[in-house]
């Protein structure tokens, strides 16, 4: 049964790298095929690329002695040995033109450079007489037509460029009129002396083509070539086909796969015998492999869980660990920071206290009732700051811990506030309470020890951070939902970057540099609102006052339960 089953695995592996060869062999054929296509193509275009280009570069060459002062002065003149010297062999020389010819005003040549050499006396050659004077005939009509009409070509850019037959010889022609290149020198309309160069395709032509397509054995001929994707028609300027351009066509792919063939059949023959040896021993191997793999593959299971849990369990340990940091950098930062203000805080109205004690310990003699009264005062109002100071970290450190519990009772939130105002008013004569209380309900449900705490600390802020601004404006809304009361100021303002930030343990505005304060009480406030079910809201601009915003929820007011925080 196993010998059965294991040459069954093993003609199936044969067969199928036999397939897979096959297929290989398929895909690379095709592919060489594509890519000879591409290469011909890429040939085809670069041929045809180089011809135009040796098209166009003619009218260029001979731009550099049409448009020449020296050129159009001698040619004028006739002088026939600076014509040979600095025209025909200039371009014989430099430019490989196969020969040039120069006509006069009235179309007669004028002179001749044919092959490298002067002919004298001027003449045409028997085989291009025709096609060179249609050409000279043509510039000279083109010149005399588009002198003096708007939108005609200037004449500097005129150039009738063709291809033509020479006898048996395919060549280029381009005729252009000897123009100076600078204004000192003029010349009528049609008075243009014409020059026409001619450059044989099967000659320097076909090479430079050849050079620029990377291709070797580059050839003009009249008939079409076997393959016609290795040839380019070269059209001639009537429309018709003068010959082609032919090549021995570069078949990469083809020679990619004549290479690797010998190689390839032998590779293959190698990998279908050591396929054939391989399974042999692949069915008892495999089942091997299969029991090993269901064992590993518990073993893995199990190690997962492990590693899973123990994972889960440090990063548990981790995150704990990063909070309890977190929290004690925090702590830390708020007990320096509470000692630094509770030292300056507290030293303030501890002095005060101690100079007016010491002003009535001077003052034995003569000390009349007003003034023990008004030291009194004096040391009455530093110990009550001291005392607010006090309630005020306090209950912050009470809301912080979660140590305090708000027992609400009903009373009236208007009467509280109208108390905290009238408290305030002996402390600061210079300014004016405003208050629009009406829409507040007449009977609620809140802590009253801490709404007092609540609308003190917002009175006596509006107070304090408006030292110029006498006017405080206390007003209240009231819909289905929501009572809402205001306090409003016309003082110092802060920053709108201060605003977020306003309601953290100590934190104080920049504007209120110089101002005491504590930074404790709008945390407090903000607290105690938030275990009322309301919250708090500020808006405030530099320079023009502040406005906090207290809105307390109808529904909780109305209710006699205790919050714990």
């Amino acid at each position: 049964m196993k010998v059965g089953l294991t040459s069954h695995i093993t003609f199936v592996l044969v067969a199928l790298t036999s397939a897979a060869a096959v297929l290989l062999c398929g895909f690379a054929w095709l592919a060489s095929v594509k890519v000879d296509d591409i290469s011909l193509r890429r040939q085809s275009d670069f041929v045809g690329q180089g011809l135009e280009e040796q098209i166009n570069a003619l009218p260029r060459e001979q731009e550099s002695i049409t448009k020449w002062d020296d050129a159009f002065l001698y040619a004028k003149q006739r002088n026939h040995d600076w014509l040979v010297d600095n025209i025909g062999r200039w371009t014989s020389r430099y430019f490989g033109h196969d020969r040039t010819y120069i006509f006069d005003e009235t179309n007669r040549l004028m002179f001749a450079f044919r092959n490298g050499a002067d002919t004298m006396p001027p003449r045409l050659g028997s085989d291009d007489a025709n096609e060179m004077t249609a050409l000279a005939g043509e510039m000279r009509a083109a010149l005399v037509d588009g002198a003096g009409k708007p939108g005609a070509l200037p004449i500097g850019r005129l150039a009738h460029v063709r291809t033509v037959m020479i006898g048996n010889r395919p060549a280029i022609a381009s005729a252009r009129p000897i123009l100076p290149s600078s204004a000192r020198m003029q010349i009528e309309p049609g008075q243009e002396f014409i020059a026409v160069s001619v450059k044989f395709i099967e000659g320097k032509v076909a090479e430079n083509i050849a050079h620029y397509a990377r291709l070797e054995g580059l050839r003009f001929t009249r008939s079409k070539s076997l393959d016609a994707r290795a040839q380019v028609a070269v059209a001639s300027h009537d429309g018709g086909t003068i010959g082609y351009l032919v090549w021995p066509p570069i078949r990469p792919g083809f020679m990619l796969l004549k290479q690797i063939a010998p190689a390839g059949i032998g590779c293959l023959a190698i990998l279908i015998t050591a396929v054939f040896w391989l399974g042999r021993g692949l069915h008892r191997t495999s089942m091997t492999l299969l029991d090993s793999q269901a064992e590993l593959t518990h073993h893995r299971n199990h190690l997962e869980e492990m590693v899973a849990d123990r994972t889960a369990e440090i990063d548990r340990q981790r995150e704990e660990l990063d909070r309890l940091l977190a929290h004690e950098r925090h702590v830390n930062a708020l007990q320096r920071q509470f000692v630094a203000m509770a030292s300056h805080e507290f030293r303030t109205p501890l002095a005060i206290i101690d100079a007016a004690a010491q002003r009535l310990c001077r003052s034995t003699a003569n000390v009349s009732g007003d003034y023990v009264l008004e030291k009194a005062g004096v040391i009455r109002s530093a110990v009550v700051r001291m005392v607010g100071l006090m309630e005020s970290i306090l209950a912050s450190g009470r809301l912080e811990t979660g140590q305090i519990i708000l027992k609400p009772s009903e009373g009236d939130l208007k009467a509280l506030l109208v108390e905290c105002c009238e408290r305030q008013r002996p402390l600061s004569r210079a300014h004016v309470f405003h208050l629009d209380l009406a829409p507040i309900p007449d009977r609620q449900t809140f802590d009253r020890s801490a709404m007092e705490q609540v609308f003190t600390n917002l009175i006596s802020n509006a107070v304090k951070y408006s030292p110029n601004a006498g006017d405080i404006h206390i007003r209240a809304r009231a819909d289905e939902k929501t009572v809402e009361i205001s306090v409003a100021d016309s003082g110092i303002g802060m920053d709108a970057e201060d605003l977020p930030k306003l309601f953290q343990p100590y934190y104080r505005a920049r504007s209120a540099t110089g101002i005491a304060g504590t930074g404790i009480g709008l945390n407090v406030v903000k607290q105690v609102v938030e275990l009322h079910g309301g919250k708090v809201e500020v808006a405030s601009e530099l320079g023009k006052g502040t406005t906090f915003t207290i809105l307390l929820p109808i529904e909780r007011l109305l209710q006699d339960q205790h919050f714990a925080a």
